[in-house]
Order: C-alpha cells, then structure tokens, then sequence
C-alpha cells in the first residue's frame, strides 16, 4: 500500500515533477516527437536550431532540460555534440509513471466497486 507521507513516494513525486517541467513545453516536446518518429537519429544544437526556428543559446537551453531530466544523452563527435535518447532513463521515467497510473487506477476501481454498492 502506497503511503502518501512516505519517502518513497516523495521520491517519485519529485522526478515526476522533473520529468513533467521537461515535458512541458512544445518545443521540447516536439524534438521529442521528431526524434521518435525516426525522422532522425540524433540532434545536435544546431540542427535543432534551424528545425525549430530558435537561437542557438534557446535550443541549448531546450536539450541542456531534456538532458537533465534524463530523456536525451549527450555524445560528442568532432566538433559537435549529438544528443539522442537515453534508454535506461526512459525506462526507468516509464516505470515510475505505470506506478503512478496503476495507484490511480486501482483508486478507480475502488471508487467505482463502492458505488455500486
């Protein structure tokens, strides 16, 4: 049973926020997308740039929280830093909202066995 004053879910509250802050903005949201759809296999500042039409200094900033947030690993080449997904992260970030998910949804189904009572 999950306690909502416990130190675990504090944990999970606090990456979650995390997680969801990254997620939060459109522009971060659809370089996700964009490198999910297999359009390209990474992305550099750069290219991320001229694709979505912001400064180098804003998709910088834009990575750097993606970064942070663990949804893309950064790997440099030449001259050139190319971020691309972070798997383990990811499912780990995916692991962490199923339990969130499932909490919620057994709440439901508790609610819903109550009322037809």
């Amino acid at each position: 049973m999950l306690r909502i004053n416990s130190q675990k879910c504090t944990d999970l509250t606090q990456e979650l926020e995390d997680l969801f802050k990254a997620l939060g903005n459109i522009n971060r949201l659809l370089i996700v997308y964009r490198l999910a759809s297999g359009e390209m296999e990474h992305i550099s500042v750069t290219e991320m740039a001229r694709i979505m039409g912001l400064t180098q200094p804003a998709a910088s900033q834009h990575l750097k929280i993606l970064k942070t947030a663990r949804i893309l690993h950064a790997r440099k080449k030449g001259n050139h830093i190319y971020y691309t997904f972070n798997e383990n992260a990811l499912i780990d970030h995916k692991e962490k909202i199923d339990f969130l998910f499932g909490c919620l949804f057994i709440k439901c189904q508790k609610l819903d066995e109550k009322s037809k009572k």
